[in-house]
């Protein structure tokens, strides 16, 4: 399927694949550093600094609730040659967020970055600009106008990002090469995000989590998965998010678990008694359910509900699915 037309620019950016070689030049100059999820384990890096939330446009801080405000910035952090093997290591198996590459310092860095982590959404409302993410940031740098782009980059001279494909590292160069370190006012940093572009930035988040746990399932669970096809496996894998999704799961993490259950033991495990009593319970929070089944299912019951096992259910859900999309 070709790009949407939204998508497609004449000032298309240069972009090319980085080699391990040119990754570990650029951390031994000092020039890598990485934007890393608050979610990833951050502790073999160092120097390292949490973005805030406070360096952007005065009037769009003052509109948010920011006592119900959930969101965590990500930590911009220098990279060392051990940690860059870390991430390179995890690229099938984590989103832990992008590379930048630049000769300017880790605070420089900083107070650019941070400025834009608040953008006006196409309700005129702020928007937390999740620029960590591979998938998300992606879309932006390709749609964007030239300006906005100008402005993001800055004093940035490229982004790396992961691509699940290829399990290769995508360098995007800046358009315009290094800007000043003239600082900018935080309004002029408030950039806009159109429908159509967080409508795509959510389909690319949902691409790379179903190649992630893909992925997780080829390299855990290759017994139960290696007689099919990655377009075959990568379509049941968008079946069991949407249906873990049903018991509130949401991490990457509690996703695959929840998935490797469905090719473990059986697809509609769930609908098992037990099962479904510690999965659709309210008073659990989501991130325990998994563990709470460990904890709770009898070895009989485990086995009853591989006794379940409903073989006209992959076939009956990738109907279903089909015709959704």
């Amino acid at each position: 399927m070709g790009a949407p037309s939204f998508l497609k620019s004449s000032a298309a950016l240069d972009s090319d694949l980085a080699s391990r070689e040119k990754l570990v030049a650029l951390s031994a100059a000092g020039k890598l550093y990485a934007l890393l999820d608050p979610f990833f384990e951050s502790y073999a890096f160092e120097p390292s600094r949490k973005l805030e939330l406070r360096d952007t446009d005065p009037q769009f801080y003052e509109m948010i609730a920011w006592d119900r405000v959930t969101y965590e910035p990500p930590r911009l952090v220098q990279v060392p040659l051990e940690g860059l093997s870390l991430l390179l290591d995890g690229l099938s198996t984590e989103r832990w967020g992008v590379f930048v590459i630049s000769r300017y310092s880790l605070e420089e860095l900083a107070m650019h970055l941070q400025r834009f982590v608040i953008a006006r959404g196409p309700d005129e409302n702020p928007y937390f600009l999740r620029f960590h993410d591979a998938s998300v940031l992606g879309v932006l740098l390709e749609t964007w106008d030239a300006s906005s782009r100008a402005r993001f980059f800055g004093p940035i001279d490229a982004f790396g990002l992961p691509d699940l494909d290829s399990m290769e590292v995508k360098i995007v160069s800046s358009p315009v090469g290094v800007k000043s370190r003239k600082a900018v006012r935080p309004e002029a940093c408030l950039l806009d995000l159109g429908r159509k572009q967080l409508e795509q930035c959510g389909r690319a988040i949902e691409g790379d989590l179903v190649k992630v746990i893909q992925w997780h399932l080829r390299g855990h669970h290759s017994r139960v998965v290696q007689h099919l096809s990655r377009e075959q496996l990568e379509k049941r894998v968008e079946v069991a998010v949407m249906r873990a999704r049903r018991y509130g799961f949401q991490s990457v993490s509690d996703l695959a678990g929840f998935a490797a259950l469905m090719f473990e033991l059986a697809p509609n495990f769930d609908e098992h008694p037990s099962f479904k009593r510690v999965l659709a319970d309210r008073d659990t929070v989501p991130e325990m359910k998994l563990r709470r089944l460990s904890q709770t299912i009898s070895e009989n019951d485990w086995k009853e509900a591989l006794q379940l096992f409903d073989r006209e259910f992959w076939p009956r859900s990738l109907a279903f699915l089909a015709k959704r999309s």
